[in-house]
């Protein structure tokens, strides 16, 4: 038996040339280099796209935040005079040259 299994021979049922292996590697080592330059590439173009869109949403939030305050100041304007206003511009200007010396010497409590 054993001399039937050394006339058979021990060698692989398929062989391949030196020159396929080569061009093998070759392909395979120029497929990997060109996926990781689309990779890196890919990469980058999310990493500006995303800057860009977080930059987007700073703006727009600060615009609105902005918009808002503005629309929440309140209108000021003074529709009618109180009666302190009215008193004053009822005064001629020689009495208002006398204001700073006038006493009031005691003040009602209500």
């Amino acid at each position: 038996m054993k001399d039937l299994l050394n006339d058979i021979g021990k060698k692989m049922p398929y062989t391949e040339s030196e020159e396929y292996l080569d061009g093998l590697i070759d392909r395979a080592t120029e497929q990997a280099v060109k996926q990781h330059v689309v990779t890196r590439s890919r990469r980058r173009w999310g990493v500006m796209v995303a800057s860009a869109a977080a930059v987007a949403l700073l703006l727009v939030s600060i615009g609105l935040t902005v918009m808002n305050n503005e629309s929440q100041r309140p209108d000021v304007t003074l529709q009618t005079q109180s009666p302190i206003d009215e008193f004053l511009n009822s005064l001629t200007d020689e009495e208002v040259a006398q204001l700073p010396y006038i006493e009031i010497e005691e003040i009602p409590e209500y």
